[in-house]
Formats: C-alpha cells, sequence, structure tokens
C-alpha cells in the first residue's frame, strides 16, 4: 500500500476524524491527481458524522459533497473512459451514502442506489483492474445484505446471487484488497457475532484488525460482545475500558452514541451472568437513547429483552417484547431468531 494511504488509514482506523480530513484536504491541494482523495474525504466524513452522532446532517453533507466533486469525476471519465482508477475513485464516492443507508436500514434506497454501483465493477472487472478484490468488499456486502432480507421474509436464499451468502466475496476481499479489506473485516465481524455465532472466527478477524489499529471504536466493541460469548469476561472487560479511556479523553466531540454502545455492551455482560436486573436496566436505557449508529440495536435489544423475560419465566411478557422484534424489517437474524420462538410460545 503506498505510504500516503498508510497514514489516511493510521488516523482513519483510529477514529481520528479531524486529523484524518486535515491530511485529505492536504493531498487534494498539492497533487496533481487527488482523484483518490475525494473519495475517501466524503467517506471519511460520513464516517466521522456518524461516530459523533450527528444523524441529522448526514444526507445533506454527502450530497454536498457527491455535488461538488461528481463533475471531476465525469469531466475526467468522459476525456478517458478508460481510466479505471478514476472509475473506482468514483464509485467509491457514491456509495458513501450506502453506508447511511446500511446504518438506517433505508432498504430502497439501497437497492435503488445498489444497480449503478454493482455495474461499475462489472466494467471494473472487464479491465482485469487491481481494484477488482476491494470491490469485491461490496458485492459481497450487498450480497449478504439480501440473503438476510430473503430469510427474514421467509424467502430462503431467492434473492441472493447463491454466493454463500456474500461470504465468498467479503473473504475475498479481506484476503485480496488493498483499500477495501478492513471494511470487509469488520462486515465479516459482524456476521461472525451476529448470525452465524462462529465467536471464534470473529475473534481471529478482531486480533488481525486490533493489531493494526488498536483505537478502533468498533472493533473494540465487537470485540467486547465476543469475548463475553466466549465466556472471556477478563477480556472483554478490558476491550470495554479500552472504549471508556477514549471517550473520556474526547476522542469524539459527541459521544452520545458511543455512551450507548458501552450501556448495551454492558447489558451484553449482565445477561450472560445472569443479572437480569441489570441487562433488563441497561437495555432499557439504550433503547430509550436509541443514539447507536446502527439502528439495529434498537430490534437487538427488544430481542435480548425479551429473552430475559422469558429465561424469568414470564412468557406472556416475553411474548410482546418477541411480537415487537418481529415487526421490525431490519436485516439482522434477531427478527427470524424471535418469529421462530414465537412459534413455540402458547
Amino acid at each position: 500500500m503506498r505510504a500516503d494511504f498508510e497514514q489516511a488509514f493510521h488516523l482513519f482506523y483510529n477514529y481520528r476524524f479531524k486529523e484524518t480530513e486535515s491530511y485529505l484536504q492536504e493531498k487534494i491541494s498539492t497533487l496533481e491527481n487527488p482523484f483518490p482523495y475525494y473519495a475517501f474525504l466524503s467517506y471519511a466524513r460520513i464516517r466521522s458524522q456518524l461516530a459523533n452522532a450527528e444523524y441529522d446532517l448526514l444526507l445533506d453533507s454527502a450530497d454536498n459533497v457527491i455535488k461538488k466533486y461528481r463533475p471531476l469525476y465525469e469531466a475526467r471519465l468522459r476525456n478517458s473512459p478508460n481510466d479505471v482508477d478514476a472509475l473506482f475513485y468514483y464509485t467509491v464516492l457514491i456509495s458513501g451514502k450506502m453506508r447511511i443507508y446500511l446504518n438506517k436500514m433505508d432498504y430502497f434506497a439501497i437497492i435503488k442506489e445498489a444497480p449503478r454501483i454493482l455495474s461499475n465493477k462489472l466494467t471494473i472487472d472487464q479491465q482485469k483492474s487491481g481494484f477488482a478484490a476491494d470491490m469485491a468488499f461490496g458485492t459481497g456486502s450487498f450480497d449478504y445484505y439480501l440473503s438476510v432480507v430473503g430469510r427474514n421474509l421467509g424467502l430462503g436464499n431467492l434473492m441472493t446471487l447463491q454466493q454463500s451468502d456474500g461470504l465468498r466475496d467479503l473473504w475475498y476481499a479481506y484476503e485480496h484488497a488493498e483499500l477495501t479489506r478492513w471494511e470487509a473485516a469488520i462486515v465479516l465481524m459482524y456476521i461472525y457475532l451476529y448470525d452465524k455465532m462462529e465467536y471464534t472466527q470473529c475473534r481471529d478477524l478482531y486480533v488481525d484488525f486490533l493489531d493494526m489499529y488498536p483505537d478502533n471504536l468498533e472493533v473494540r466493541a465487537i470485540a467486547a460482545e465476543c469475548s463475553y460469548y466466549l465466556n472471556d469476561f477478563k477480556e472483554g472487560d478490558k476491550h470495554a475500558r479500552h472504549i471508556v479511556r477514549m471517550l473520556d479523553n474526547g476522542i469524539l466531540h459527541n459521544d452520545i452514541g458511543w455512551r450507548s454502545r458501552v450501556l448495551y455492551i454492558k447489558g451484553i455482560r449482565a445477561m450472560l451472568k445472569d443479572q437480569h436486573a441489570e441487562a433488563l436496566e441497561q437495555f432499557n436505557r439504550v433503547y430509550e437513547t436509541n443514539q447507536i449508529e446502527y439502528s439495529w440495536y434498537q430490534t437487538i435489544v427488544l430481542k435480548y429483552t425479551a429473552d430475559i423475560y422469558l429465561k424469568m419465566g414470564l412468557v406472556r411478557t416475553a411474548k410482546l417484547y418477541y411480537e415487537e422484534t418481529a415487526k421490525n424489517f431490519e436485516f439482522i437474524p434477531h427478527v427470524r431468531e424471535a418469529k421462530d420462538i414465537l412459534k413455540t410460545l402458547k
């Protein structure tokens, strides 16, 4: 990887977003070929706003950046239609909003935007570009997303591309991509944590990631939860403390979303230790705050609250929470699990 990208990734994946933007702005102003940095700057701003819970600013901000840089890419591609590098970075630019749609589960927007992005991938593949592995991250994520939505709706794999629910492409990106490797790693961690429940595989991924970027809040949160599921509470507590320490030191200018994620982690810990009252309190605070950047955590805490009440023998109360969970259309497997449990409750 080029040294300038290594530095940008070091800042970006360690949640030093202001420094990331400053670094990319400097590159844009001094390099003859700024096209890679337009796209990266757009994505870095989206991630920064998500981390800082600036949810009401996201779409307008992304639209403004795309409006600013899209004409530059399109002019370049008109003059040099075979410039695969420019096409790749242009695709990254317009794909940034997909992260927003994914976080907020805007299904129609995802399906509307995806064909254009996937058609660009085909062009890049046909050119036998070195970016083919990087594009596999997007196709793998989209394929997995459709697969889980299909399963939640009872359609099996009807809506997938029959590629192992996207895992094949995601692993290809993780093993071979230069620019999207770590994005693929994060998606894989969530899959193995919540869908496959293969916690040792999730651990292998987060250990690899944190060796490179130890201050990544998202991966630290995954690591804490995964460790608890592996019954390694000491390890999980270490990751949770790391997050709190970073927040206390002001890594974010608005940490309400990440404080809520910490409450969620505490709830998971209490739930697994059968500390029912503590778990219910933490999950209730998460639900009432509703500030975690991924909207699906609202559904997860409903499902886990139901699980706790069921374990306490409060079947009617549990059933109410399972029913609320089942009403959601999130692409997480918890919805399907709630529906399956409801079938067994009288």
